[in-house]
């Protein structure tokens, strides 16, 4: 699933259509991804309308209209923006086509996960206004993490790692890359932690969000090699701080890959 780099690289890929007005909007309304606003009303909002500006907010993007339309968008396992020529045909998974001067902005989501949602406001949106901080804001300090996980003691770090409430944009491999650059079993609990390694944690968090924001977020780049991210899910991975096997195990839910040599 994109996470916070990715979604705000398919987000940027919608830019050349800012500041031009919407010809047509093509949909399938009948699509799950539409579960929240019909494919109708997107329609009879969007149209005529000039696309003013975007934002991100963790996993989810939201595009500003004019006459206070909002179009907002969550990609889910396999959602993704792109920008296809104005006379090109469009493709059975193009759920949502803006039709632009400067060709169809698109959302394209094969398994329909992702979601299509409505707004109209002449400010940001009450559900927006009211997300929680994002990572990477000066708010978000330590002071404010210290806060944030006041009363989650008993929780297992890698499951908190991936609460949105919490961590807006912290998605799998993030958690597992923060988790192995903290030396950090995944499977510990927030009690077990020392204020030393709590403190790590933290800087790691922060390190990773901004590590992604460069590497990705920017021409969907990997990370570099020194990350765990490139040895990961390959067959017979190795931790590339150790050179040992790396290990695979479910937490949570989720497939976790660390490092039983590094997060001791």
């Amino acid at each position: 699933m994109p996470e916070l780099a990715e979604v705000a690289y398919y987000c940027s890929l919608w830019s050349p259509g800012k500041g031009r007005r919407i010809k047509r909007v093509q949909t399938h309304g009948a699509t799950r991804c539409f579960r929240e606003s019909s494919g109708e009303s997107v329609e009879n909002k969007l149209r005529g309308r000039t696309l003013k500006d975007s934002r991100t907010h963790g996993k989810r993007m939201l595009f500003q209209f004019s006459k206070g339309a909002w179009l907002g968008l969550h990609l889910g396992m396999t959602g993704k923006l792109v920008i296809r020529k104005p006379f090109e045909e469009l493709q059975k998974h193009d759920h949502l086509a803006l039709e632009t001067s400067a060709g169809w902005l698109v959302f394209n989501d094969p398994r329909q996960f992702g979601k299509v949602e409505l707004f109209q406001s002449e400010d940001l949106p009450d559900e927006w206004a009211n997300f929680p901080l994002e990572i990477l804001s000066l708010e978000f300090n330590y002071k404010y993490f210290e806060q944030l996980l006041g009363r989650r003691k008993r929780a297992v770090l890698k499951s908190l790692l991936l609460d949105q409430t919490l961590f807006p944009g912290v998605g799998n491999w993030m958690a597992d890359e923060i988790l192995w650059k903290a030396r950090i079993r995944p499977d510990r609990r927030l009690e077990s932690l020392s204020t030393t390694e709590l403190k790590a944690l933290f800087d790691t968090l922060k390190f990773v969000c901004r590590g992604a924001m460069k590497y990705v977020a920017t021409d969907y780049s990997d990370p570099p090699k020194s990350w765990l991210f490139r040895h990961r899910w390959k067959p017979g991975g190795i931790c590339p701080k150790t050179r040992e096997d790396l290990s695979r195990s479910e937490i949570g839910g989720r497939t976790t890959c660390w490092s039983p040599a590094w997060q001791r």
